[in-house]
């Protein structure tokens, strides 16, 4: 097998995983194991896929968290004070983190095949967690140095030991979040059971989320409505946040002021971190004998009836076979839970955002307000392609089995079932929600960005690969496969918005002229896109 150099580095901390009662040669054996298979044709974190293929991926997504890196370096290098700036950074850092964690990770903690095959062999629960846990935090550093690397290179400005505490807060941050987040899962395991846990799950991974979403939007607010922060007022509220633990301790390198609230604040991100880190060791046991409730499946005999699609499926789709599957679709989006943690993760983060950033900026904007609803048609390519996966993808086999007549009448039933039971809804109640809190006056800026909302979605389709809906697994590269689709499809969107204002700017009888346009557009590629091949 491999000689890996997050091994050999590994090993440098040995003594401390003995100390907490941790097999270490036997850990070690695990890891080694599951590295070597992730960079092998199968992976238990990666899925099924060809090594070329895995590791042009992994460099794409590497290279795409580089760039990110790259903008959140200037934070560093332009910082005027100390304290707002590397808050600000590390709530981007956290909420990054956080979310690719959520999105990527966790299933390879709450995994049970380790215990069904290794505990058996007289392997104790506390090493075999700490092997996932090593494991994940193998990747999410990797992650973190991508995105972190140029930001401590040009910490170097405040010197040596502002950059050495930088990197080592960047490792404490990634402690803090797994940590974190196996404690709300152990909570979620001694509470629920069978289905009723993974749905809880899955609603916890979209409100953390989304919380440190909000968490990073405050941060933002408060950092551009301080100037100073010699003697800190913010209340109580500073010592929830985060962000703030970690960026007092450099503030006190770089400045060399000490006061009680920066103390305070050290202290926390010191502690915290170790705290959650030896309360998750202690509760591991409990954790690992808790997972086995993944595996019951409590049937559940009060089954919604959702009569409202099919009622809507006999008007909007024409053709029986498209009819079956909108029917299909439009259950699966309700009950697929790694379709509703990606989806209505982005779309809580995205609202949140929009109108945060809406109510600052409201006055400014005037008449021309209406224009902050494209932040809305920015995720539909998420949706769009969140459709392609699903953990059930072996259930795929289906589209064989069954005698298809015409195979885009399944993707026209999931662009439509999508558009019915997500986007056009959810537009529509922010729609609702705009006029009356800004009373947009002209109804055709409505109709007009609802029409850009359809041509996104189709477009987003047309560029993508053709592959079945909820036939891919969701890996954390093939997730990513289709990243530069998706910006892509999000400058368009801008361009659109472009258009939009500027057609605006001549009356009302050029909007009326680009609205039926649009529709003619859409009717259009609509035919084009789901023509027989």
């Amino acid at each position: 097998m491999n000689n890996f150099i997050s091994l050999n580095i590994l090993d440098r901390f040995r003594f401390l995983y003995e100390k907490l009662g941790i097999d270490y040669d036997t850990m070690k054996l695990i890891l080694r194991v599951k590295l070597t298979l992730d960079s092998r044709k199968t992976s238990n974190l990666l899925g099924r896929q060809q090594f070329d293929q895995y590791l042009d991926q992994y460099k794409t997504v590497q290279i795409i968290y580089t760039i990110i890196g790259f903008f959140m370096m200037f934070i560093v290098i332009m910082s005027k004070n100390t304290l707002v700036s590397m808050a600000t950074y590390f709530a981007m850092f956290m909420f990054f983190i956080s979310t690719n964690f959520m999105s990527d990770f966790s299933s390879v903690i709450l995994d049970v095949k380790d215990k069904s095959i290794l505990a058996t062999r007289g392997i104790d629960l506390k090493t075999l967690n700490a092997s996932k846990i090593t494991h994940v935090m193998i990747y999410m550093l990797k992650i973190s140095i991508a995105l972190s690397g140029f930001s401590l290179i040009a910490s170097l400005k405040y010197g040596l030991l502002f950059s050495l505490v930088f990197l080592i807060e960047i490792f404490l941050i990634n402690i803090f979040m797994l940590m974190f987040s196996g404690l709300i899962y152990l909570l979620l395991l001694k509470l629920f059971t069978g289905s009723k846990l993974k749905d809880a799950i899955t609603i916890i991974q979209i409100g953390v989320t989304v919380s440190f979403s909000l968490a990073y939007i405050i941060v933002m607010n408060l950092s551009t409505s301080i100037n100073l922060f010699k003697s800190i007022h913010l209340g109580k509220l500073i010592y929830f946040l985060p962000p703030f633990w970690f960026a007092s301790l450099l503030e006190i390198i770089a400045t060399k002021d000490i006061n009680k609230t920066l103390l305070i604040l050290s202290f926390l991100a010191l502690v915290i971190p170790l705290i959650s880190a030896l309360i998750y060791i202690k509760l591991t046991p409990v954790f690992e004998k808790n997972l086995q409730k993944l595996n019951n499946e409590s049937s559940n005999k009060n089954i919604k009836k959702y009569k409202f699609p099919i009622k809507l499926t006999k008007i909007i789709c024409k053709d029986k076979e498209e009819r079956i599957f909108f029917n299909f679709f439009s259950r699966m989006i309700r009950v697929d839970r790694d379709f509703k943690a990606t989806v209505y993760t982005t779309i809580g983060s995205n609202l949140i955002c929009f109108f945060v950033v809406l109510d600052r900026y409201v006055e400014d904007m005037g008449v021309y307000i209406y224009l902050f609803l494209y932040s809305y048609v920015t995720i539909i390519p998420t949706i769009i392609i969140a459709l392609k996966f699903s953990r059930n993808y072996n259930a795929s086999y289906i589209y064989k089995t069954i005698p298809i007549k015409n195979k885009m009448n399944v993707h026209k039933a999931a662009i439509k079932a999508c558009l019915a039971n997500i986007i056009i809804p959810i537009y529509i109640i922010s729609s609702i929600i705009f006029i009356n809190i800004y009373e947009v006056s002209k109804v055709q800026h409505l109709i007009i960005i609802f029409l850009v909302t359809i041509f996104i979605a189709i477009s987003t389709f047309v560029i993508l690969n053709k592959n079945l809906p909820f036939s891919q697994p969701p890996n954390i590269f093939k997730k990513n496969y289709a990243i530069l689709d998706n910006y892509l499809m999000i400058v368009l969107t801008l361009i659109m918005a472009g258009v939009h204002f500027v057609i605006s700017l001549f009356g009302t009888l050029p909007l009326n002229i680009y609205m039926i346009a649009l529709l003619i557009i859409n009717i259009i590629l609509y035919k084009l896109a789901f023509r027989v091949k």
